[in-house]
C-alpha cells in the first residue's frame, strides 16, 4: 500500500524553514506514518510544495520526503498558501497515484487541491481530507472536493461540532484525529523555584499577538517579578511586527527581561519547554496548536486565549492550564504566579492530559483506521 500525506504549499508559505522541515513540521503526523511504516509494511511519503526549480525529495527514517516546484506566477500568487499550484505534481499523480493520499489544507481549500482530487479519483484511488483552521469557504468546487473525499479529518471535536453543523458539510463523514507527542521526549524536569519564566513559540507574525505575552512580562516586573523572563523562538514572518514589538520593550525598558533566540530545531524545543514555567499562546486565532501540547507534555502550563476550536478545546481553566480573554491576559497571568499553592498541580494535571489524550499512540490509532477505511472500505 502506498500513502501520501500531501501539504499543497511551500514550507515558508506555512512559516517553517524548508531545510528544516523534517524536523519541525508536522511531527504527529510523521511520527504516526513512520509507525504505519514499521508494523503495516507500508511505503509512506510526506509532500510539500517548493520555491527551488526542479523536483527534489530524502528519505528521513522510514518517511520519504517529496518536494514539487510550485508554479511562478508574475503576480506572487506562488507565495500565498491558498493560491499555490505544482504542475509537477499533478503530472507525477497523474502517472502514479498513491493507494492513499491525505491531503492537509485549511477549511478554505484551494484550486489546486481540488484539481488533485479529480486526478485521484480518475485513476480511481481514495484521498481524504485533512482540515485545519476554524474558517470555510462554501462554494461549488469546495463542494464537489469535500462530498468526493472518502472522509474528512479534523483536530478537534469542536471543529467537527461546527462543521456538522454547516450546510457545507452535511451528511459528510468527519472524524477526528488528535494529533500526539511522543511523551518519551517532551517530559517534565524539575523547575526551578526562581522568578516567572516566560515562554513563546511560534512565527512572529501579528496575528499571533506576541505583544500579549511582552505585556504581561511589564505587569509581572511591575507587581512583585523583577526578574520575570520571557523567551521567544521562531521564525520572522513579519518584519514590521517584529519593529514593533522591539519598540515595544524599549519603551516599557524590559531589554533584560526578553529576549529572541530564532529558529530552533525541534529537537531543541523540550529543553526551553522544560525550563519554562507558563507557555503563552496569546493569539485568539489559534486553533490547534503543537506547541500547546508539546508544553503541556513537559508538564508547562498554558496561558491561552478562551477562543472556540484552539486552546478552549484542550485546556481547562485553573486546572491543567490557563483560559483568559485577550484583555485580561496579564492579569491572569500575573494571578497565576500569585497563587503558588496551586502551580504543581496544574503542572502535574497539565503532563497527566497530554499523556491521556495527545499521545502519539493514539495518532497512530486514528490514522491506520482512516486509512484501511479508505483503502479496505472499512
Amino acid at each position: 500500500m502506498k500513502i501520501s500525506l500531501l501539504h499543497p504549499f511551500t514550507p515558508q508559505a506555512a512559516g517553517v524553514v524548508e531545510k528544516s522541515v523534517a524536523t519541525y513540521h508536522s511531527q504527529p503526523h510523521l511520527k504516526a506514518l513512520e509507525k504505519l511504516t514499521v508494523l503495516e509494511e507500508t511505503t509512506c511519503k510526506m509532500e510539500y510544495f517548493t520555491l527551488k526549480r526542479r523536483y527534489y525529495g530524502y528519505r528521513h527514517n522510514e518517511v520519504v520526503y517529496n518536494f514539487y516546484p510550485v508554479n511562478f506566477t508574475w503576480n506572487g500568487d506562488h507565495k500565498k498558501w491558498k493560491k499555490q499550484t505544482s504542475k509537477k505534481c499533478l503530472k507525477v499523480y497523474n502517472k502514479n497515484t498513491p493507494d492513499v493520499t491525505i491531503i492537509n489544507m485549511s477549511g478554505h481549500s484551494s484550486p489546486f487541491s481540488y484539481e488533485l482530487s479529480k486526478v485521484i479519483l480518475k485513476n480511481k484511488k481514495q484521498y481524504i481530507a485533512m482540515l485545519g483552521g476554524q474558517h470555510y469557504t462554501d462554494n461549488d468546487r469546495n463542494r464537489a472536493y469535500y462530498k468526493g473525499a472518502n472522509h474528512i479529518l479534523v483536530h478537534t471535536h469542536l471543529q467537527k461540532k461546527q462543521m456538522e453543523e454547516m450546510e457545507l458539510f452535511q451528511h459528510l463523514d468527519i472524524r477526528v484525529f488528535p494529533l500526539g507527542v511522543d511523551c518519551t521526549v517532551f517530559t517534565p524536569k524539575q523547575k526551578t523555584n526562581t522568578s516567572p519564566k516566560l515562554l513563546y513559540v511560534g512565527r512572529i507574525v501579528e496575528w499571533k499577538r506576541i505583544h500579549l505575552a511582552i505585556e504581561a512580562i511589564a505587569v509581572l516586573k511591575e507587581n512583585g517579578f523583577p526578574g520575570a523572563t520571557l523567551k521567544i523562538i521562531g521564525p520572522i514572518s513579519s518584519q514590521g511586527y517584529l519593529d514593533r514589538l522591539l519598540n515595544l520593550i524599549k519603551e516599557k525598558g524590559l531589554q533584560n527581561n526578553i529576549e529572541f533566540l530564532g529558529h530552533k530545531e525541534h529537537a531543541e524545543l523540550p529543553k526551553y519547554f522544560q525550563e519554562a514555567n507558563l507557555f503563552t499562546l496569546p493569539s485568539d486565532k489559534e486553533t490547534f496548536g503543537m506547541v500547546m501540547i508539546e508544553a503541556m507534555a513537559c508538564g508547562t502550563p498554558v496561558a491561552g486565549i478562551d477562543c472556540p476550536g484552539g486552546p478552549a478545546d484542550v485546556i481547562t481553566h485553573q486546572k491543567d492550564g490557563l483560559l483568559s480573554s485577550p484583555e485580561n491576559y496579564s492579569q491572569t497571568i500575573i494571578e497565576y504566579f500569585r497563587n503558588k499553592n496551586s502551580i504543581p498541580e496544574i503542572e502535574k494535571e497539565a503532563r497527566q492530559k497530554a499523556l491521556r489524550n495527545y499521545s502519539i499512540d493514539a495518532t497512530y490509532k486514528v490514522l491506520k483506521k482512516s486509512i484501511d477505511s479508505a483503502f479496505y472500505g472499512k
